[in-house]
């Protein structure tokens, strides 16, 4: 038998404050033809109830799992300090003891066959350890496809994927042992944690594999997703791109990426810094701090991590 036949799958729902769609999310999983999976569910800190209705309703949950000796399912409920995103998903990787690992955000909910056909892609193309699907976007009631440049890919876009998020973290399917080489999300990004991580992937060397059919629904459209509240996302980018160039420098790695790459990576952060110098000048804003982080970088010589952290500090912008 290939050992993917059987293979399990350690699925990660992180949730603050999302009593009213959790549940959704939850039953799409309960509801997975795969046979072989592990629910982790992290409550990071909610202050809605979210905790205690979820383990009032964790008994029905496992009731309707089906057992029979050929299929490992199981639903685990943790409660964190609240975090964020990052802290509540790779709390959920160190629980996780499954081969392969799954993110969903409690908002969002699966395709019953996600999994499966997931899986089975990985079976046949075993040259990818990272995939995701195509997707159906439902925004306040009304379902669409991404079209243009948040049309899907497939195998190595690095240079798309530093320009926008290529890759829907609730799509996303990663073989554990080669996700952990690559790292985890940095829990000082509130948002654009997830293009911080496919970037670093790409920029390892592996490709993001994509099965051509919707298998999920992304929601989106309500006030209090991460994305609202915060108006500037270029910054947490910039901040990423800098921070992985420092990493890989430090590391040894940088001179070994192929020079595509190195390219690549250095006209995404110019370009980056250009625009935050040009708009914060037409607003009339302080823009010298950043244009002397810029020169710092034309220069070829390391920003300290405590500099990279005034990207992150809102009372500058």
């Amino acid at each position: 038998m290939n050992p993917m036949e059987k293979a399990l799958v350690s699925i990660i729902i992180p949730t603050f404050n999302r009593k009213a769609v959790v549940d959704r999310a939850i039953k799409s999983v309960i509801g997975q033809t795969y046979p072989h999976w592990e629910l982790h569910i992290v409550d990071d800190g909610s202050t809605d109830g979210t905790w205690m209705d979820v383990l009032s309703k964790l008994p029905s949950w496992k009731g309707k799992l089906t057992s029979f000796g050929r299929q490992q399912k199981s639903i685990q409920v943790h409660q964190t300090e609240h975090r964020g995103v990052s802290g509540a998903r790779n709390f959920g990787m160190e629980k996780a003891n499954g081969e392969w690992i799954a993110f969903l955000d409690s908002d969002d909910e699966w395709f019953p066959e996600k999994l499966s056909k997931q899986m089975e892609f990985h079976k046949s193309n075993p040259e990818f350890s990272f995939s995701q699907t195509k997707e159906v976007w439902n925004k306040k009631g009304n379902l669409m496809e991404p079209k243009g440049k948040y049309r899907k890919l497939s195998g190595w876009f690095l240079k798309e994927s530093l320009d926008i998020c290529m890759v829907t973290s609730s799509s996303f399917l990663a073989h554990k042992p080669t996700l952990e080489q690559v790292g985890r999300f940095r829990t000082e990004l509130p948002i654009c944690e997830d293009y911080d991580l496919w970037n670093r992937i790409l920029l390892s060397g592996h490709g993001i594999g994509l099965l051509s059919e919707n298998l999920m629904v992304r929601y989106g459209g309500h006030d209090n997703q991460l994305s609202n509240q915060y108006d500037a996302q270029e910054r947490f980018r910039l901040y990423s791109l800098l921070l992985t160039r420092e990493e890989l420098k430090e590391n040894g790695d940088w001179n070994s990426l192929p020079e595509t790459s190195q390219n690549l990576m250095t006209d995404a952060i110019q370009s980056r810094f250009s625009t935050m110098i040009q708009g914060r000048t037409k607003r009339g804003k302080d823009s010298r701090w950043i244009q002397e982080l810029f020169e710092i970088f034309l220069a070829g010589k390391s920003i300290e991590k405590k500099d990279l952290l005034t990207l992150l500090d809102h009372s500058l912008f």
